[in-house]
C-alpha cells in the first residue's frame, strides 16, 4: 500500500541545543507520509483530543488530521501550488513511523504541505485535472528524515525540531502552542530554561514567561468556579498577567509553586477576563476582553478610586481606566512644574545678563499663570 522510499540524495549533520543530529534527504511517495494528528497547531481547537501515537496510520485518524488542516486555511496552500508547481524550498521534515523494517513517515515539520498534496492527489482521484508536474511530485516528495537512532538519544529533539520552525519561523504558532512546548520540553523532559531557549532560539526570560503563564492557565483549569471557561483563547490574558509587575504583584505570584496565590484577588481576575450573568439572567462580556485590556490594570490597579470603578458592575472598564489615566496625568503636570522650578533656580548670573525679550516674555507668562491658577484655588477653597 505504502511506496519505498526513492532514494538517499544526501547525508547531513544540524545542531540542535548542545549536540548534532544525522539528517538524511529522500524523496518518497505521498502514501508513505502520515499526517500528525497531535500537531501542536490542533491543540487549542475546542474539541481536541490527544490520538494514541499506535493508530496513527488508521485511515479514520489520518482523515481526522486532513479534515482539520483544511479547515484551517488550507486552500490558499493548495491553489499555490496548483498554480506554481510545488517548490520544496522548505522540506518537509519526517520520522520512521512503526516497526523498523516499515516504510511509513511520521510528519513532524511540513504537515500543511503533505496535507495540501493530499487534497490534490484527492482531487485528481475524483477527476479534477491536474498540471503533470504537481501530480510527479506526489510519487516523489523531497523529505528530510531523522533517524531512529537520533530520536533515541534525544527524547525532546522532535519537539526541538518542531519549535524551531514555529516558535519563531515562518508561520508561527499561537502563543498557546508555544508556551505548550515550552511546558512539555520543562515537564517532561525536564530541560531547564537555558537548554529550551538554545534549541528553540527563545530568550530566556521568554521561555521564562511562557512557562509561568502556561501555569497559570492550569491554574484557572483547576479552579472550582471559573476553570469551565478556561481554555487557550485566554492564555495571552495570563501571559499579560504574569508579565507586568504590577499584576503580578496583585495576584501574589510564587515563583516557586508556580502559582497565584492571592485568592479574592484572583477569583476576581477571573471574573474580569470570563463572561457573567447579569441580574437579569442575561450573560455580560468579560470586562477585560483581550490582552491590550488586562495590560491596562498596571495603570488602574494602584489607583484606588479607579479598581473600586473596575469592581462595581454598574461601571465599565473604560470608566475605571478613565480615571486611572487622569490620576497620571495630574502626577505629570506636577512633575513637569517641579521640573521647570528646578531648571529656574539653575540659571547663573551670566545667563540672565544675556536672556532675550522672549526669554523674558515666557518667565512672565509663567509667574502670570502660575498666578492665576493660585487665585482660582483661593475662590474654590474659601
Amino acid at each position: 500500500m505504502y511506496g519505498r522510499y526513492r532514494r538517499a540524495t544526501s547525508v547531513t549533520r544540524s545542531r540542535i541545543g548542545g549536540g548534532f543530529i544525522a539528517l538524511s534527504e529522500k524523496t518518497v511517495d505521498l502514501s508513505s507520509l502520515l499526517l500528525d494528528p497531535n500537531n501542536y497547531r490542533f491543540q487549542d481547537v475546542e474539541g481536541f483530543v490527544i490520538a494514541s501515537e499506535d493508530r496513527f496510520h488508521e485511515a479514520s485518524v489520518q482523515h481526522r488530521a486532513l479534515d482539520r488542516l483544511r479547515r484551517a486555511g488550507l486552500t490558499e496552500l493548495k491553489n499555490s501550488i496548483l498554480a506554481n508547481g510545488y517548490l520544496p524550498f522548505e522540506r518537509i521534515v519526517a520520522k520512521p513511523y512503526g516497526q523498523d523494517g516499515d516504510d511509513q513517515l511520521l510528519v513532524i515539520e511540513g504537515n500543511r504541505r503533505v496535507a495540501a498534496l493530499k487534497w490534490i492527489k484527492d482531487d485528481h482521484d475524483a477527476g479534477v485535472e491536474i498540471r503533470a508536474d504537481v501530480l510527479a511530485v506526489l510519487e516523489d516528495v523531497p523529505v528530510t528524515i531523522v533517524s531512529r537512532e537520533d530520536e533515541e538519544s534525544d527524547p525532546a529533539l522532535i519537539l526541538s525540531l518542531m519549535g524551531v520552525r514555529h516558535v519563531g519561523g515562518i508561520r508561527e504558532w499561537g502563543g498557546y502552542q508555544r508556551a505548550k512546548l515550552v511546558s512539555t520540553l520543562r515537564d517532561e523532559f525536564e530541560l531547564d530554561t537555558a537548554e529550551i531557549a538554545s534549541r528553540l532560539g527563545m530568550t530566556a526570560h521568554e521561555v521564562n514567561r511562557r512557562y509561568r503563564a502556561f501555569k497559570a492557565l492550569e491554574q484557572m483549569m483547576d479552579d472550582e468556579e471559573y476553570g469551565d471557561q478556561a481554555g487557550p483563547e485566554l492564555y495571552p490574558h495570563l501571559h499579560e498577567a504574569v508579565g507586568r509587575t504590577v499584576i503580578k504583584d496583585w495576584l501574589d505570584w510564587n515563583d516557586e509553586e508556580m502559582r497565584f496565590e492571592s485568592a479574592e484577588n484572583l477569583s476576581r481576575f477571573y471574573g474580569l477576563i470570563t463572561e457573567s450573568e447579569g441580574d437579569d439572567g442575561t450573560t455580560n462580556p468579560p470586562k477585560l476582553p483581550t490582552r491590550e485590556a488586562v495590560r491596562e490594570l498596571r495603570y488602574i490597579l494602584p489607583v484606588a478610586e479607579a479598581r473600586q470603578i473596575l469592581f462595581d458592575q454598574s461601571n465599565s472598564f473604560h470608566d475605571a481606566l478613565a480615571v486611572a489615566k487622569a490620576d497620571v496625568l495630574s502626577q505629570t503636570w506636577v512633575t513637569q512644574v517641579a521640573e521647570a522650578i528646578a531648571a529656574l533656580r539653575r540659571v547663573g548670573a551670566l545667563d540672565l545678563r544675556h536672556l532675550s525679550q522672549d526669554d523674558l516674555n515666557e518667565i512672565r507668562s509663567l509667574k502670570d499663570t502660575a498666578t492665576e491658577l493660585l487665585d482660582l484655588h483661593k475662590q474654590l477653597t474659601e
